[in-house]
């Protein structure tokens, strides 16, 4: 069997330490039943012996030998289940640990993280993958010391009962361990090809979940059953693999029971002709036979146990290991300071991870430059791929940009804090995330922190959904629904835009948000964000003529670059790229998609919850 790598096992037994009392105290209640058990067969066997003689005369010793057995047994269910509940408890501990950890790492890990493994995945491991732990840390750990006391207890005794007959009876049990341990270097390999089958099931599971209107709305759910057939089956081929090693392997372990009986009957029974054995003896060692196959019998599950919980562990390291490291705060930074002076864009560039091909990306962003000053509003236009949702999360710190570019007053963002940065700026997107709870947890969601805080009844009037939420038989304690699904297009996003409008902040970033509200909705909430919003500056993502109309500054883009900036009549006057874009708006067309940028990150449903 392949040694174990260190560092997995270093990793486990970090968490196992914690519970070290408890471990223990099961191990000297494990030790105590063991003793227990090697015992009882030795009185057994002397009352025998005593029945084969005059009971009459042996009658007040074969009585101690009854109530001996009696005692020990009643005292050995004791230390068993208390032995059980040191072990297991720990283990279920251990598994709430790693659970609340890996869910903690996970709110922590930036875009980087989940761009590279699939939602479905991380959902196998800390819910499929972390049990296996738990065995380890349980079962297995209970049953290592389990069968550590009686492989050395147990052939003690029948050592000195008979050295030759015990000889015998190690033969057949090395046998049957050498081919067990084959078959189960083979499942070692089947158990982790199992774990990474489950893991693209869950992928594949939630990626039809999530698009499961399109999948109605296009026809193709008999396209969708067979794809999740096809991974549902290649999970059924491996765990049926398991199931045969299982079936004509590991029983052998438990057939070298029955051969040991029969081994030990047929050398015994000519040393008790012989009588070099008495009946007693024999039958005591054939006790012991049985007691010294359970641990052999044991020890094949438990390897299994063991290398499972540590492919699992493996699964669960790339969450907890993945570098989630905030910089530290500047020394004497003030958060409630920050963005006095404003934010300021000096020759950002920006291109994607490279291509599966290993070639370089384009660049999306090309020499961009702008400030945003406190007070200021600032509206970005621009058709679909030009480049806006890109350069939205270049500034809020969802993507990491090169030093030297991006500036909060004098401060780096690629050297501030994610907490110090997003203190400061706040972006509410398009298709903003709502939690499965209540309207009133969702628009107090991220604010157990902040000092000044409006109203719900405020910031639902603000977001033009106060008449709506009082029509609800629950008010504002109704219940969203998973990513909000009871609720429509624009009531989502008017929910988040009162999400946004709940605490203050420095800049606040509105990303295309007001693309599902009709006119007149539209109007009054662009009279809130512009008269009542609680930030310093805005800046805002639209191509809607009442925004460009009203903000103090417009840059609009196209393939990456300012190619305008100015205010809306500065604008008319100087670009005839603006005056064209202008028209088409007037005309009521959509010459400029509200849609965000094709190139904005993948894993974009989690934005708003990693920000």
């Amino acid at each position: 069997m392949t040694p174990l790598p260190l560092s997995d096992i270093r990793f486990f037994l970090q968490y196992a330490l914690r519970h070290k009392n408890s471990y223990f105290l099961g191990i000297c209640a494990l030790f105590l039943t063991n003793w227990l058990v090697v015992n009882i067969p030795l009185h057994i066997g002397k009352s025998i012996d005593l029945l084969s003689s005059s009971v009459e005369e042996n009658y007040a010793e074969l009585l101690t030998h009854i109530y001996t057995v009696i005692g020990f047994a009643v005292l050995m269910m004791f230390t068993r289940t208390l032995s059980r509940m040191l072990f297991f408890n720990p283990g279920r501990d251990l598994e709430r640990e790693l659970k609340d950890d890996t869910f903690t790492q996970l709110t922590r890990l930036q875009r980087e993280f989940y761009s590279q493994h699939e939602v479905g995945a991380l959902i196998s491991i800390t819910n499929n993958d972390i049990s296996g732990v738990r065995a380890m840390a349980g079962i297995g750990m209970m049953q290592i010391f389990n069968i550590g006391f009686a492989l050395s207890l147990t052939p003690i005794k029948m050592w000195q009962i008979s050295p030759v007959l015990m000889m015998y009876c190690i033969v057949p049990i090395i046998v049957a361990f050498i081919v067990v341990n084959y078959s189960i270097s083979i499942m070692r390999e089947l158990m982790r090809r199992r774990m990474l089958d489950l893991q693209t099931l869950s992928t594949s599971t939630v990626n039809f979940l999530n698009g499961v209107e399109v999948i109605k709305n296009h026809h193709i759910q008999p396209w969708a059953v067979t794809e999740f057939e096809k991974d549902n089956q290649n999970l059924l081929e491996c765990s049926l693999k398991q199931l045969r090693i299982r079936t004509f392997f590991l029983p052998i372990l438990e057939y070298t029971d029955g051969v040991l009986k029969i081994l030990i009957l047929a050398v015994g029974g000519l040393y008790l002709i012989e009588e070099s054995m008495s009946l007693g003896q024999l039958t005591a060692f054939l006790t012991y036979a049985t007691l010294l196959a359970m641990p052999f019998i044991s020890f094949g599950r438990i390897i299994s146990v063991f290398q499972m919980g540590m492919v699992s562990v493996k699964s669960i390291r790339r969450i907890l290991l993945a570098d989630s490291t905030d910089l530290p705060s500047f020394s004497g930074l003030d958060q409630t300071a920050l963005f006095s002076k404003g934010l300021r864009v000096k020759n950002l560039r920006f291109a994607y991870e490279p291509m599966d091909n290993g070639e370089p990306s384009e660049p999306v962003l090309k020499d961009i430059t702008f400030d945003i000053k406190p007070g200021e509003k600032i509206a970005i236009l621009g058709k679909v791929g030009s480049g806006k949702t890109t350069l939205v999360n270049c500034l809020n710190g969802y993507l990491k940009v090169a030093p030297g570019q991006v500036f909060v007053d004098d401060y780096d963002i690629a050297e501030l804090s994610r907490a110090d940065l997003r203190s400061s700026v706040r972006t509410i997107t398009q298709e903003p995330f709502l939690f499965s709870d209540t309207i009133h947890n969702n628009i107090e969601f991220g604010s157990s922190n902040a000092s000044d805080v409006i109203t719900i009844n405020e910031a639902l009037y603000q977001s033009d959904m106060l008449d709506e939420v009082k029509q609800f038989p629950l008010a504002e304690e109704t219940l969203v629904g998973e990513k909000g699904i009871l609720l429509s297009g624009g009531q989502k996003q008017r929910l988040s835009l009162a999400r946004g409008l709940f605490t203050p902040c420095k800049l606040i970033v509105l990303d295309n948000m007001l693309s599902a509200v009709d006119n007149e909705t539209e109007r009054f909430l662009l009279t809130q964000i512009f008269e009542n919003v609680r930030s310093q500056s805005t800046l805002i993502v639209s191509h809607r003529p009442e925004v460009l109309e009203r903000v103090d500054s417009i840059l609009m883009m196209e393939d990456g670059e300012i190619v305008a900036r100015g205010n809306h009549q500065e604008l008319l006057k100087t670009s005839a790229a603006y005056r064209e874009t202008w028209s088409l708006l007037q005309k009521g067309g959509n010459g400029i998609d509200p849609d965000p940028d094709p190139v904005v990150n993948p894993n974009a449903k989690q934005q708003e919850v990693v920000q």
